[in-house]
């Protein structure tokens, strides 16, 4: 196993670039996984580690050196502890990681689809993506202004979702309209038309916008329909990610056997 002890090794600072900068995914080309759960996805999915990074305290632990055993002497870094804590940002960070290239060349899945209309919130990019793919959804797109798919805080937050979700970011919407599932439903505060009274056991899509602005007057346009979310009238709306659940998981219950 190779060991580094300086901040200042090519490996060190890319990793540290990707771990503090939302910016470097797309630069780079590659995309840093924190973690046992997240290592063990992107192994489970096929993904190779170029390479593996943990500590000695991290060898000691059973998942850690099962990991490191599964994935080889040669693909494995072994870093000082203090010098992982420095790239991960955290005082107590995981004592291990992944460095993969950044994913691409995806195809959606049948199912329904999620758009994330310039959702700004890491946390809320990943828990939308962690329900879309709890739900069986074959497809989300990301559109220009969200959060990066594949930083830090979204991929903790999805949770190993984006390894069985087709991820896609950046694409024009008049492009994503016409190829998501048909209808197209939005959600709105003030829409006559209730979430309970949809038809949803067959693919749709779903649209979710910004957290302060909503979604865009030209994606509106494309949406078959607007529906609320029945709630109680002393709260004013939920949270992007909670709605995002509420709509997915409605369509899970009417999919489900009678």
């Amino acid at each position: 196993m190779k060991r580094i002890i300086s901040a200042e090794n090519p490996l060190v600072k890319t990793l540290r670039a990707l771990s503090s900068d939302a910016g470097a995914v797309r630069r780079l080309g590659l995309v840093w996984l924190e973690g046992v759960h997240l290592v063990q996805a992107a192994l489970q999915a096929g993904y190779r580690a170029d390479p593996l990074v943990t500590t000695d305290e991290g060898l000691q632990m059973a998942e850690i050196g099962a990991l490191a055993q599964a994935v080889g002497e040669a693909g494995t870094v072994v870093l000082h502890r203090a010098l992982f804590n420095w790239i991960s940002g955290l005082e107590h960070g995981p004592q291990v990681g992944m460095l993969i290239e950044r994913p691409k060349g995806a195809r959606p899945n049948p199912g329904s689809a999620v758009v994330l209309d310039r959702i700004q919130d890491a946390g809320n990019v990943g828990a939308i993506l962690r329900t879309a793919a709890a739900a069986g959804c074959g497809a989300a797109y990301l559109l220009r202004g969200s959060a990066g798919a594949w930083t830090p805080k979204v991929l903790r937050a999805a949770m190993g979702a984006h390894f069985g979700l087709p991820i896609f970011e950046d694409a024009p919407w008049d492009q994503v309209a016409n190829i998501v599932p048909r209808p197209i439903y939005a959600t709105a505060a003030m829409a006559d038309v209730s979430l309970y009274e949809l038809p949803l056991n067959q693919p749709v899509t779903w649209v979710f916008g910004n957290e302060g602005q909503g979604i865009s007057e030209h994606l509106m346009a494309k949406c078959s329909a607007v529906v609320r979310i029945p709630q109680a009238a002393a709260v004013e709306s939920l949270n992007v990610a909670a709605a995002a659940a509420v709509c997915l998981f409605e369509g899970v219950r009417q999919r489900q056997p009678s």
